[in-house]
């Protein structure tokens, strides 16, 4: 177990908020959609006494709200990217949740030289959500919408407190970087991205997922030069928090395996 006054937060020179503690080969974690690093707690924990852990808050989001977009994949990559020169990572493996998925391929297609592999949880598709309806109910009232996608998340029942926390990360997320986040996903297909990606690539689905169905990640791994599948069961969208023992277990024996 890993104190809190072991955990070190600051600014990247990106100006991205950025926690890190922990050490052996690094682990960035990043989250999904209108989420922020928060997201990633128990995993932290589960891998911080043999892993460096490095969680930041993607920009527009958590405690790196303040910073200017574009809040592009393209942007997010780059700031990652960015975030390994500048604290000399090699050989990281980056863990990805949904939004945060597509940044990690993103940023694996561009440049892998500092990257031993990706994990990829939940990545979505275009063609499997319809977000392209979602930007309406968002605007008509946000913290409704963000109440209904916090219960949404999950296939097994949680704490009142769980989907207020959940849904608190939703709601502090500012309504112009969700709606332009939120454009990035409409037209977001991981397939072609997959073939791009030269690193190992774990996809991890859940069964009972309907946001980012298995099936996206079969489609990825077929693309794919060098990857596998699995899949976690009785679980909804939000697996790293709905089976976080579950997924906590799989993470920690794939970073052991590499």
């Amino acid at each position: 177990m890993v104190a809190s006054s072991d955990k070190i937060r600051f600014e990247s020179r990106g100006g991205l908020s950025v926690q890190r503690f922990g050490s052996g080969r690094p682990v960035v974690f990043l989250h999904g959609w209108c989420l922020n690093r928060q997201l990633w707690m128990y995993a932290e924990e589960a891998i911080a006494d043999e892993f460096e852990v490095i969680t930041p808050d993607l920009a527009g989001f958590g405690r790196s709200d303040a910073l200017a977009g574009p809040h592009t994949f393209e942007r997010h990559a780059g700031d990652i990217l960015g975030l390994l020169v500048e604290f000399d990572l090699n050989d990281a493996v980056l863990v990805g949740f949904a939004f945060g998925a597509a940044v990690a391929m993103t940023a694996a297609a561009r440049d892998s030289s500092r990257l031993a592999s990706i994990v990829s949880v939940g990545i979505p598709s275009a063609a499997c959500s319809p977000y392209s309806k979602m930007a309406k109910a968002i605007r008509r009232d946000w913290p409704d919408f963000a109440r209904r996608s916090a219960q949404a998340l999950f296939a097994n029942p949680q704490s009142a407190a769980t989907i207020d926390w959940v849904e608190s990360m939703f709601v502090g997320t500012r309504l112009p970087v969700a709606l332009e986040t939120l454009k990035q996903l409409e037209h977001f297909e991981p397939g072609s991205l997959a073939g791009r990606v030269p690193i190992r690539t774990l996809y991890v689905h859940a069964d009972r997922d309907e946001v980012a169905p298995r099936r996206i990640g079969e489609a990825c791994v077929a693309a794919a030069k060098n990857a596998q599948l699995s899949v976690v069961d009785n679980c909804g969208h939000l697996i790293v928090i709905d089976q976080k023992d579950s997924f906590n277990a799989l993470l920690r024996q794939y970073l052991k395996s590499q």
